[in-house]
């Protein structure tokens, strides 16, 4: 048995899949697996994946599929795993050498089932954007600390699989697995294993490399991405509900709803979007008054970024064709200025 399985979804990726298995194959004083799944790549990332396992048989396997994305992928990953530990790779990322061994080294010496640790964000290309992320949280041997301290949990990319390792053992007894759903699987997937866990080890050093891409999934006009966010929303406050919490962190519950309203208003303005203005009208005010007035508006009094209290503002005052204009605008600008906001902050940063 391998002290851990590296899981890593492969879709249209050749062009970055190189790096991300050379992370893997680079860690240092570990015994683990590679499992690459090929989740119908159309690209030549197939290609990639054969020749590198042709070079180490003993360690890369891989599983080539019919496209269904990236949850079944990674679940083709976990049936085939047989490493005590868990790791979910993104293959357009990249992860330091000690990523594996030191967090497995903490989670065998706690006992614990979920290890969290540090990480940098970077823009694809712009080594100097790059900003360090550690977890604020204290070790929790308890399912009380866990839930006393998930405030701050909630804060550090609780969602992400990547600044997380799993114990196999405890993923097989809750039967935690991914869902079919094209986008908001790794969101499902964390909030079960919050439901069951009972303790957490923090490491606050970084280990991964999160890239983001243009023209990522986030960033795409998609007909269903209302009924994919608020599948997440209403698993949140089901959590929440189930630990008996949903005062406590109702504010949280409503942060979950508004984004779900947040991310629609962007998928409304995509230039790809079909609706006529009107539509798009219709639309928002209709999503409003179905959640934003019974999640989101009693509950959510705060809002420190500006353009997402301006965006508030406009949608509680029922002013849907405003909160339109404002999230064009701001898709527009950020388009327009990126790259000169980029050069200054690299400027002021050296």
């Amino acid at each position: 048995m391998f002290d851990v399985s590296i899981i890593m979804p492969v879709y249209n990726v050749k062009e970055h899949l190189p790096r991300a298995i050379e992370s893997a194959l680079a860690q240092k004083k570990v015994i683990g697996e590679i499992i690459l799944v090929n989740d119908g790549s159309t690209d030549g990332s197939k290609d990639v994946c054969e020749a590198y396992a042709e070079k180490e048989p003993l360690l890369i396997t891989v599983i080539n599929q019919e496209n269904q994305g990236s949850g079944p992928a990674r679940n083709a990953g976990l049936k085939a795993a047989s490493g005590k530990f868990i790791y979910f790779a993104d293959p357009d990322d990249y992860f330091n050498e000690r990523l594996l061994a030191d967090n497995i080294a903490l989670a065998k010496k706690r006992e614990t089932d979920l290890v969290v640790f540090g990480y940098t964000q970077e823009k694809a290309g712009n080594p100097a954007s790059r900003e360090m992320r550690l977890p604020n949280l204290p070790q929790m041997d308890t399912q009380k600390a866990f839930r006393e301290h998930f405030r701050n949990m909630y804060h550090f990319s609780p969602y992400a699989l990547w600044n997380k390792m799993y114990r196999k053992a405890f993923l097989t007894k809750h039967n935690i697995t991914f869902g079919s759903q094209k986008q908001g699987q790794d969101a499902l997937f964390n909030i079960e294993v919050y439901k069951h866990l009972d303790s957490l080890t923090v490491n606050r050093k970084p280990y991964y490399h999160y890239v983001t891409h243009e023209g990522s999934a986030v960033n795409r006009y998609r007909a269903d991405r209302f009924k994919l966010e608020l599948a997440i929303a209403q698993s949140f406050e089901n959590l929440m509900e189930t630990w008996e919490e949903e005062d406590t962190f109702s504010d949280l519950i409503a942060e979950e709803y508004f984004n779900v309203v947040y991310l629609e208003t962007a998928n409304l303005v995509h230039p790809d979007c079909p609706f006529t203005t009107d539509e798009k009208i219709d639309r928002l005010t209709s999503l409003w008054t179905e959640i934003g007035q019974t999640k989101i508006s009693p509950y959510k009094k705060e809002e420190k970024n500006p353009f997402r209290f301006a965006l508030l503002y406009e949608l509680k005052a029922g002013h849907s064709r405003n909160a339109l204009f404002l999230m064009k605008t701001r898709n527009q600008a950020a388009k327009q200025y990126t790259k000169p906001f980029t050069k200054i902050k690299t400027f002021f940063n050296n």
